[in-house]
């Protein structure tokens, strides 16, 4: 009994050992990776972008925006949407240090996403929200776009406050790494706000503050979220409210306009020039309409309804929009240690898509 007893007290004190080392083993194992991603990002080679102040904006009124027009518009309200803010190191919107961007789909969040980006040059000016020390590690726009940022833009509608200008810095952005802008489609929540409500100002804080929307400022995932939010909101607001989504780089399809047609008369009838509005109302598209029975006719001569099976279209149309989306056949995380003011998160696991 007592070798039996002596040997069972030999296995386990062994299993213990072992235990022990294997435990040493995994430590030393993750602190050897840890090191060698912080040597990688050490030593990463960015792009440099060459006569970089070539690309300079020159001030209007004080005032740095590059030069954003749009080309189209359409009008609903899209059932998967990503909202979108950021914050620049200096003047110029192609100083792009920070951004978070949110992702809503049937009026629910579904995920975010939160960017450090270094900027094109060591130049952060003293109202930026971080420091060069913050950021001097991280991967730029134009990186962090080919590997697999864009994936969220294009063929997405795109939300933000002063939506043009936000616009403004990520086309001015991606034209100094020579990478061609493409079609990007947006809503404008500064335009909504001073349309359909009576803010005392229409600053984003102000408005969530009236609003009973949680937003910490200067943080590009909180506002992210918030802007979507108040979309939402609005849209319970003002049930017939259907937003301007803006084009530039490009037009809206076929697909967008015959759903923009449908949407506003959703509620209420209205006229084939009433409906297709900006566009013209052609009897091709308004009889492509009513063959797939996406409209009836309304009860005053020459207006129409909308139909369940239209409206399903209208909304299918942003799922026909992910499909689009680029197919990621691999993926990498990139890992990045940082402390943001004001940001409760200190570790950023920052995932992005590379094609094989």
């Amino acid at each position: 009994m007592d070798t039996l007893l002596h040997y069972a007290g030999m296995l386990i004190t062994i299993a213990f050992i072992a235990a022990v080392l294997y435990s040493l083993f995994l430590t030393i194992r993750k602190r050897k990776r840890k090191k060698e991603k912080e040597s990688e990002i050490e030593n990463y080679v960015h792009v440099k972008v060459k006569n970089l102040h070539q690309y300079d904006i020159k001030p209007e009124n004080g005032y740095y925006k590059y030069p954003l027009t749009p080309t189209d518009y359409t009008r609903r309200f899209p059932q998967r949407f990503t909202s979108v803010s950021l914050e620049l190191a200096n003047d110029q919107p192609y100083s792009i240090c920070l951004i978070g961007f949110t992702e809503f789909e049937n009026g629910e969040m579904k995920d975010r996403h939160y960017f450090y980006v270094q900027p094109p040059e060591n130049n952060v000016s003293d109202t930026s929200p971080v420091s060069w020390d913050e950021v001097r590690k991280a991967y730029e726009f134009g990186e962090y776009w080919e590997a697999g940022m864009k994936n969220y833009f294009i063929n997405h509608t795109i939300v933000a406050h002063n939506a043009s200008y936000v616009m403004g810095c990520i086309t001015h952005a991606l034209k100094i790494f020579g990478i061609e802008p493409p079609r990007f489609q947006y809503i404008d929540t500064l335009e909504i706000a001073k349309k359909y409500y009576d803010f005392k100002s229409n600053q984003l804080e102000t408005i969530c503050d009236e609003m009973g929307i949680e937003v910490e400022t200067h943080n590009s995932l909180s506002e992210s979220t918030a802007i979507g939010q108040f979309l939402i909101f609005a849209k319970k607001d003002f049930p017939v409210f259907l937003p301007h989504i803006y084009y530039t780089n490009g037009s809206a399809t076929e697909e967008e306009i015959l759903a923009s047609a449908i949407s506003s008369v959703e509620r209420e009838e209205a006229t084939p020039k009433e409906m297709f509005a900006p566009h013209p109302a052609t009897e091709a598209h308004l009889q492509k309409l009513l063959q797939k029975k996406y409209l009836i006719r309304g009860e005053k001569f020459g207006t129409y309804y909308a139909t369940n099976t239209g409206l399903d279209f209208a909304e299918d149309i942003d799922k026909f929009e992910t499909k689009k989306k680029e197919k990621v056949t691999a993926s990498t995380v990139l890992s990045f240690e940082y402390k943001a003011k004001g940001d409760r998160v200190t570790r950023m696991s920052h995932q992005v898509n590379k094609k094989s």
